[in-house]
């Protein structure tokens, strides 16, 4: 089964893996295709930056190749899944641009998301932790 992981999910995977869930670490670790956004490694660069984050200046380029060696398919983002956007309920309290993106691609390509983020549940998609 194809899975799509969230930002906080791959960031757990790669730097923190006791930090998944018992049900995550299950999937991560077996045979199933695991997918990351694009949107992810830019908000985990941002992130870093801005000091949100401390991941040892870990650079996007670096993350491709651990997201290679793990696996981990870097999913590029198409213009129907950005229209895809406009079309998500919209909440007072999350608006994060990254999470929108990716519960998008998670509709368009119907996968489900690995993510520990709560907000995620209030979408039509499956999400799993």
């Amino acid at each position: 089964m194809k899975y799509l992981l969230d930002t906080c999910a791959l960031i757990y995977m790669v730097f923190a893996p006791d930090r998944l869930s018992s049900k995550a670490a299950d999937i991560v670790s077996g045979d199933s295709e695991l997918y990351v956004s694009i949107a992810s490694i830019w908000e985990i660069m941002i992130k870093e930056q801005i000091g949100k984050l401390d991941i040892d200046e870990t650079s996007a380029m670096e993350l491709q190749d651990i997201c290679s060696q793990m696996n981990v398919h870097i999913l590029q983002t198409s213009i129907p899944q950005v229209d895809g956007i406009r079309h998500l309920p919209v909440y007072k309290d999350h608006g994060d641009p990254f999470d929108r993106l990716i519960i998008s691609q998670a509709i368009d390509l119907k996968m489900p998301v690995i993510t520990s983020d709560e907000k995620f549940n209030r979408y039509d998609i499956q999400v799993i932790w």
